[in-house]
């Protein structure tokens, strides 16, 4: 569809197109004009959940998590819009209401003809939307009965009795009053209810619109009571499981921890052990110097007694017997074994510094040091001899053998210390070895006993610092109550006068437009031309309310046909014989009798003789007298029938025969004249569609005639009648006279 058909179509159904917006509107305006005024109240609450302080050690991060904010807010709003919220809130009020109506001493039975008229379902809706205020009184007796049945001392005892009544069944009086259109206490009402943040702040804002300021002021209150108190009981209590969990998961990981120190305990006190690292490496360290040490006097030891035997030899090649003095041997023994005294102590201060043991060891040292003076007096005594033979002092010899006895015992002394104190070390060594591989399971033990305890520690901690700080947040508060509306907001009738008339005349317009485009009818010549597969010769006009260039048309279109017609017949060969032209349909009322009419009258009116041979049932009506004549069809249906026989022989006298056909699909048609047919013209009527039967009926039709078969659409819209005949031009100058009609030779008879 192009713009200039749309056009067309919106101009030819302008009446509806007024009609239906502005009926539209004026029901909108009519049912609107006493719709009730809404008025609004809001509330602000603060939050604390994007900047307030937490006990968490860190209160500069408490605004530092925006999606954990946002899902905090997307909490608390759909806390606030929930069901069992509204429900409670709905129950509250309707309590509150029935207190009061109670008080005012209000009851059920002082209307008891009126509760039975009180209107539900579909009714009520409606009711409600045209007459508000007769529903409002029918809405009385169900509040005076609820008040009668239901209403306590307290406002608390009248919701307990409501919520009872309302939870029993789902077809009491409550429930169905919950879940119905009332303005005040009904699930419908309670979606007015819109709750938002504001920008990025902590503060919520909650608005209810309403009929009544002062229901609206009530609703608002008793949902910001109810919201605080129920999100102060769920998150509150929402970390006691979790601190439950930690506690004694804390207690047994405690007591593990203490069971692991205790076997670690018992193990130090089983094998006496302080530090088993340390003693482990002091053991390791003296172990070995014990050794270096052992091995070390061994040597010396061995030196010193070479020498000590050297000196005794020398001596005994002197023949000095006084060595062998019992003073000399005595003083000897006891030398040495001060020397190995000694060398006790000075090992036993080494490893436990005292004042008792240095104490000793000097005594020990003054001793050693008298024997020693001793030693060399009884060997001077006995200078026997002062001069060897070889020259050399005895006194020399002497000394050197005191002095190599003096080393020899004491090294023999240090030795045997020596020996028991690497025994020992190494006793002590070889008692720790052992004891690794098991004291570092215990301490492995007491390691994950530890770590566990403080992971449960942590997390208990963590839990009790998010309890406190949901208790904190939970702290809402009300910075600014819900007021009392003076002022109600406007009804918005303009907004719905103007979207009724816009949404009607869009509508009625796709309305129109679909219906168009769904139609299948014959209207346009090139579409009938696409539908039939036959060519449009001509149209006829629809002449109801025609306006005078409408009508020229019209005209126009039927001269047009008429020249198209005289086209058609100077193709024709045998000029001898009349042009034989029929006029065929489907159905009756095609239009074949006005087109058979026109063309004989356009014919005769151009000076060519012209019969219109209609069917003997058209007897009645008046025709073109001298021009018309009339047939039977049930003769034509005889093999080899003719014109000249239906009609007589003076038509052959006319240039051009039209005859009508009787309805193809209706009635009995003279089909031996279609054989000697020249032009078969198809009257359709432009507002009906192409059947499948009449293209069965025109492919049988064409099967029989070699007379080619052409469309005229009757009743045309004047709009279509301009795209197929073309617009007349104004001339430039005067009025131009037409040519005379010039004569077609042969056609006519002298």
């Amino acid at each position: 569809m192009t713009l200039k058909d749309l056009y067309r179509l919106l101009r030819r159904h302008w009446l509806l197109l007024l009609l239906v917006p502005l009926v539209t509107t004026a029901s909108v305006f009519y049912f609107g004009r006493n719709r009730d005024k809404k008025y609004t109240s809001d509330t602000v609450i603060y939050t604390g959940i994007a900047s307030g302080y937490k006990i968490d050690g860190d209160n500069n991060a408490a605004g530092g998590g925006w999606n954990a904010a946002s899902t905090a807010f997307d909490n608390l709003l759909s806390l606030i819009t929930s069901r069992d919220t509204r429900e409670e809130v709905c129950l509250r009020l309707l309590a509150r209401h029935l207190l009061e109506r109670k008080a005012t001493g209000a009851t059920a039975a002082a209307r008891p003809q009126q509760a039975s008229a009180a209107p539900s379902g579909l009714l009520a809706s409606v009711q409600r939307v045209l007459l508000p205020t007769k529903l409002a009184a029918a809405d009385q007796p169900l509040l005076d009965s609820l008040a009668a049945t239901l209403a306590g001392s307290t406002e608390e005892e009248t919701l307990a009795n409501l919520t009872a009544a309302y939870r029993a069944s789902n077809t009491n009086a409550v429930y169905k009053l919950f879940y119905s259109k009332h303005p005040y206490y009904s699930e419908a009402a309670m979606w007015n209810i819109s709750a938002s943040r504001v920008k990025d702040s902590d503060l919520l804002r909650i608005e209810y619109s309403s009929k009544n300021p002062q229901i609206c002021r009530e609703t608002l209150d008793i949902l910001t009571q109810v919201f605080i108190r129920k999100h102060k009981e769920l998150f509150v209590g929402q970390n006691e499981n979790v601190i439950g969990y930690f506690d004694a998961a804390t207690q047994k990981a405690y007591a593990r921890l203490q069971a692991a120190e205790q076997k670690l305990l018992q193990f130090h006190q089983r094998h006496n052990i302080v530090d088993y690292d340390k003693q482990m490496i002091t053991s390791t360290e003296e172990r070995q110097l014990t050794a270096d040490k052992f091995n070390e006097l061994e040597m010396q030891y061995a030196g010193a007694s070479s020498a000590l035997k050297s000196t005794e030899s020398a001596l005994g090649k002197r023949g000095v017997s006084n060595l062998k003095s019992q003073e000399i041997l005595r003083l000897r023994n006891r030398l040495a074994d001060l020397n190995g005294q000694i060398a006790e102590v000075e090992l036993l201060n080494k490893s436990a510094n005292s004042p008792d043991g240095a104490a000793r060891l000097a005594t020990l040292t003054q001793q050693v040091t008298t024997i020693s003076n001793s030693l060399d007096e009884a060997v001077s005594s006995y200078d026997a001899d002062t001069r060897s033979t070889q020259g050399v002092a005895v006194k020399d010899l002497l000394q050197d053998y005191t002095k190599n006895v003096l080393q020899v015992e004491d090294l023999r002394g240090q030795l045997s210390s020596m020996r028991r104190q690497k025994e020992n070390f190494t006793s002590q060594y070889n008692s720790l070895v052992p004891l690794g591989a098991e004291i570092r399971k215990i301490r492995r033990e007491v390691e994950i006993a530890e770590k566990e305890y403080m992971s449960q520690v942590e997390g208990l901690k963590q839990s009790k610092l998010s309890q406190q700080n949901v208790e904190l947040a939970s702290q809402l508060k009300v910075v600014d109550p819900p007021n009392l509306p003076a002022t109600a907001g406007g009804t918005r009738l303009l907004v719905l006068l103007l979207g009724g008339l816009i949404g009607s005349f869009l509508f009625t317009g796709a309305g129109v437009v679909a219906a168009d485009l769904l139609n299948n009818s014959l209207q346009k010549p090139a579409l009938a031309t696409k539908v039939t597969s036959f060519p449009v010769m001509g149209i006829i006009p629809n002449t109801t309310n025609l306006n005078q260039k409408q009508l020229l048309d019209a005209q126009r279109a039927e001269d047009q046909l008429a020249r198209q017609l005289l086209l058609k017949m100077h193709q024709k060969d045998d000029s001898t014989k009349p042009f034989m032209i029929g006029v065929l349909s489907s159905q009756s009322g095609e239009g074949k009798t006005t087109l058979v009419t026109s063309l004989t009258a356009s014919l005769n009116g151009m000076k060519i003789k012209t019969l219109g041979l209609f069917p003997n049932d058209h007897a009645d009506h008046a025709w073109l007298e001298g021009h018309t004549s009339y047939y039977s069809p049930l003769q034509g249906l005889s093999q080899g029938v003719t014109v000249a026989d239906l009609a007589g022989t003076r038509t052959y006298n006319n240039a051009v025969i039209i005859v009508e056909f009787p309805a193809l699909l209706e009635a009995t048609y003279p089909a031996s004249l279609l054989q000697s047919l020249d032009l078969i013209l198809v009257a359709v009527k432009a507002t009906r569609s192409w059947e499948q039967a009449d293209k069965k009926i025109f492919e049988n039709i064409k099967n029989v005639s070699k007379a080619p078969i052409e469309v005229v659409l009757n009743g045309v819209l004047p709009e279509y009648v301009t795209d197929f005949i073309g617009a007349r031009v104004k001339a430039a100058g005067g009025k131009r006279a037409g040519l005379p009609p010039r004569p077609l030779q042969g056609l006519l008879n002298p």
